[in-house]
C-alpha cells in the first residue's frame, strides 16, 4: 500500500522503467519501516495511475520524475494525481525534481562511480533531451563552478542550449570535458546524447539519476514536504 508515489513519464525502452523501479527500491530502503513506495507512469507501461490508484491508503504524496517543470510531461501530471486519487485517497501532487541543486550532486555521484573525480581543469557537461526545452532554466547562470571543478553547464541535443555549442564554449575554459546524461533513467534518448557526445570527442558517463543516492535523497526531501506524511 504505496503512499509515496514516484510518476514517471514512461518509455517504450525498457531500461526507463528498470532506472525507476531502482530508484523506488532507493527510496523505501532509506524510508522507515512501514513506509510504502511504488511507481506509476504515464505512458507506454504500467501500472498508469488508475490501476495503481486501488492499492493507496487514505493519503498519498505524488512525486514527478520530471527535472524541469517546464517538461511536455507536465501537463499531465494534475490528471495523473486526479487518476491516483479516484479510488478516494487524498493524493498530493509534489513540485517536479528540478531546479534543485541536489540533482547536480547526482551528476556528480555518476562521475565519481565513473572514477572522475574534482578537478579545476574538467569542464562537465550536462546532457538533457532538449526539445525546446531551455535546460538553463534549472539554474542560474548556466555556466557556473561547482567546488574542485572547472565550469559546469546544460546542454540540450535538441532546442536551447545546443550541445555543440556549449562544448566549443567549456573547451575554452578547461583542458578536459566530460558529459552526464541529464536524464533519470538511460534510454533512447540517452543512446542520442552519447552518440552526439562521442562525436565531439567528449566522453559521457554511463547511467542516469536514478541509480543515484542523492536522486533518492531528493524524493524523500520531496515527500516530507507533505506535513501528512512523515519520510
Amino acid at each position: 500500500m504505496p503512499d509515496i508515489v514516484l510518476i514517471a513519464p514512461g518509455s517504450p525502452d525498457p531500461r526507463h522503467r528498470d532506472g525507476v523501479e531502482r530508484l523506488v527500491d532507493a527510496v523505501r530502503d532509506r524510508v522507515r519501516s512501514g513506509r510504502g513506495v511504488g511507481a506509476c507512469y504515464l505512458g507506454h507501461h504500467g501500472p498508469t495511475p488508475s490501476e495503481l490508484s486501488a492499492e493507496l491508503g487514505r493519503a498519498a504524496v505524488a512525486i514527478p520524475l520530471l527535472l524541469d517543470p517546464r517538461d511536455r510531461h507536465a501537463s499531465a501530471l494534475p490528471g495523473a494525481a486526479r487518476e491516483l486519487a479516484a479510488a478516494g485517497a487524498d493524493v498530493q501532487l509534489r513540485p517536479t525534481l528540478g531546479p534543485d541543486p541536489r540533482l547536480f550532486d547526482a551528476c556528480e555521484e555518476l562521475l565519481a562511480a565513473a572514477g572522475i573525480v574534482p578537478d579545476p581543469a574538467t569542464a562537465v557537461v550536462l546532457v538533457g533531451p532538449g526539445g525546446g526545452r531551455d535546460l538553463a532554466s534549472v539554474e542560474e547562470p548556466a555556466t557556473a563552478h561547482r567546488l574542485g571543478w572547472g565550469p559546469w553547464a546544460l546542454a540540450a541535443v535538441d532546442g536551447a542550449e545546443p550541445l555543440e555549442a556549449v562544448v566549443a564554449h567549456v573547451r575554452g575554459l578547461a583542458d578536459r570535458v566530460v558529459g552526464v546524461s541529464f536524464v533519470v533513467s538511460e534510454d533512447r534518448d540517452h543512446d542520442r546524447m552519447a552518440a552526439r557526445c562521442d562525436a565531439l570527442d567528449i566522453p559521457m558517463v554511463a547511467g542516469g539519476l536514478s541509480q543515484t543516492g542523492a536522486l533518492a535523497d531528493l524524493v524523500i526531501a520531496r515527500a516530507a514536504q507533505d506535513a501528512r506524511l512523515s519520510a
